[in-house]
């Protein structure tokens, strides 16, 4: 019997009847790190990623460098990850392109946004959108470009802050009749407004939650209200920069970390997060191999 695949395990969380959270990771750290919090699932924030090569997020990183970062979270762990496609990096051929790219490299799936390429980060104003039709058109290419129908294709909305609930619901409600096997609106603060988009979706759909631009509800109140599934995107992003801004400037200003050291992790600590002990083993096993070896040859 073969191992689920990573797309078969996330529609399992998405369809057992409890919420599932996700946050954010970008590395091969923070990725261990969501999986050795005991999180079940995990996200990869185009943001994140552009932020870790000096960008902001306006849709700049390519295709390529996000498929590579996508591919080390994977391989860094177990946990079905969810990726952001952006809007497809381009015409219909970069969404076919984009998808086997992203399922090869081991996501459970990606979401596809309603911006026009290049496109802007949900926080940022001025954002505009395509046409229905045309994010219909993105759904389906991606569709079909999937070589696992349990890779779920995931068509999110910006309508909101753009036309308002009303329109983001109808816009979620044409992608999903495209066959998305997922839908998200962004930019939804109120719990009234969540209620109505949970209610008037038939396929799941997912929220997200981002520190000091909405308020945050907790998981438990998200499940009532419908969602099986709450991303954090950029949380230990937020949080990575407070930490290392307040430790710089502790430097900058003492002429030491001192003050601070306190609050930081020891390398043992990062080491046994990162597995060491695994790659001693290999080291320990080759030089076992090469004794024998050489103990070998010497017989003859």
């Amino acid at each position: 019997m073969t191992n689920p695949s990573a797309g078969a395990r996330l529609r399992a969380l998405i369809q057992r009847g409890s919420i599932a959270v996700a946050p954010g990771c970008y590395d091969g750290l923070t990725a261990r790190l969501v999986e050795q919090a005991g999180f079940e699932a995990a996200y990869m924030s185009g943001l994140c990623v552009a932020a870790t090569l000096g960008e902001p997020d306006v849709g700049a990183i390519s295709v390529d460098a996000m498929v590579e970062r996508a591919r080390i979270i994977a391989q860094s762990t177990s946990l079905p990850l969810i990726v952001d496609a952006d809007s497809g990096y381009g015409g219909a051929y970069n969404v076919f392109r984009a998808t086997r790219a992203f399922e090869a490299a081991g996501a459970a799936a990606l979401h596809l946004e309603d911006q026009p390429f290049p496109k802007k980060c949900a926080a940022m104003p001025g954002k505009t959108l395509v046409g229905a039709a045309e994010m219909v058109a993105r759904i389906r290419v991606a569709l079909e470009a999937r070589t696992d129908p349990d890779f779920m294709i995931i068509a999110r909305t910006d309508a909101f802050a753009v036309e308002g609930l009303d329109a983001a619901i109808a816009r979620a409600q044409v992608y999903e009749q495209a066959g998305a096997d997922a839908t998200i609106i962004m930019s939804v603060a109120a719990e009234a407004d969540m209620a109505r988009i949970t209610a008037s979706l038939k396929k799941p759909t997912i929220v997200m939650m981002v520190e000091n631009l909405r308020p945050l509800v907790p998981a438990a109140r998200l499940q009532a209200i419908g969602y099986p599934l709450v991303v954090y995107p950029v949380s230990l992003l937020q949080g990575q920069v407070h930490a290392q801004a307040r430790m710089l400037a502790a430097l900058r200003e003492d002429g030491s970390t001192a003050a601070s050291a306190a609050a930081a992790v020891t390398l043992g600590d990062i080491a046994g997060h990162l597995d060491l002990p695994r790659a001693s083993r290999v080291d320990a096993d080759y030089a076992r191999y090469l004794a024998q070896a050489r103990d070998g040859v010497a017989a003859q």
